[in-house]
């Protein structure tokens, strides 16, 4: 599939821009300095088991994170052949779907304030002018592994209906289907929830095994 410029610009980076990921604290480690005093190295050692524990416990996550995907996909075809055999397939090939699902947290937060609702609306907007943008990608990506009909396949149709669900806001905010003020901040939340969770059974089940999809999946069940 070639994108041009243009369409990436409008498509990627401004819904990027209005559905800003939310950030993550990451673990920082430091070294400790052990001292020959006696009281010091019981100090350090201290901190050191204190480290591992938060390591351990940190890996343990990832690991069932990481399980989620690989029992998911097992029932579908090796998504190696999506990189025509040449490599294993890796976070990067589903980067753009990934990072819609994890952008759909700051739309969810603008949603859930009726005074937001504008903001919410800008990004919104910019998603509809070709909201069967990341329909396509999913199919191209899955048309790797299923020659026949890979439009038709349920993994597909998770993206295409997460497609149709964040563009449906557009209309609820503007008061178009019948809700205003706290009601349609509370239908819009629900539909943002509806949609990562769509995004969340696709990745689950793409066939790319990384402890970033777990995690998502295990943030937003489906």
């Amino acid at each position: 599939m070639k994108f041009t410029s243009a369409l990436f610009l409008s498509l990627v980076v401004s819904p990027a821009a209005a559905f800003a990921p939310a950030t993550h604290n990451h673990l920082m480690k430091s070294s400790s300095t052990i001292s020959a005093s006696s009281s010091l190295s019981m100090t350090t050692t201290n901190e050191n088991n204190n480290v591992s524990d938060q390591h351990v416990l940190s890996r343990r996550s990832a690991l069932i994170a990481t399980g989620i995907l690989a029992a998911s996909s097992s029932i579908f075809p090796s998504a190696a052949l999506a990189l025509g055999g040449s490599s294993e397939p890796k976070f990067e090939n589903m980067k753009q779907i990934y990072s819609l699902g994890v952008s759909l947290d700051s739309l969810k937060a603008k949603v859930a304030d009726p005074d937001q609702s504008e903001a919410a609306l800008v990004g919104l907007r910019s998603f509809n002018r070709d909201p069967n943008f990341y329909t396509g990608y999913a199919r191209n990506f899955i048309s790797k592994t299923v020659k026949n009909n890979a439009d038709g396949d349920v993994r597909v149709g998770y993206i295409r209906q997460a497609s149709s669900v964040i563009g449906s806001i557009q209309e609820l905010l503007e008061g178009r289907q019948g809700l205003y003020g706290a009601d349609a901040s509370k239908e819009a939340v629900a539909r943002v929830e509806k949609a990562q969770a769509l995004i969340g059974r696709f990745l689950a089940e793409c066939g790319i095994e990384d402890e970033r999809f777990g995690s998502f999946v295990l943030a937003h069940p489906y």
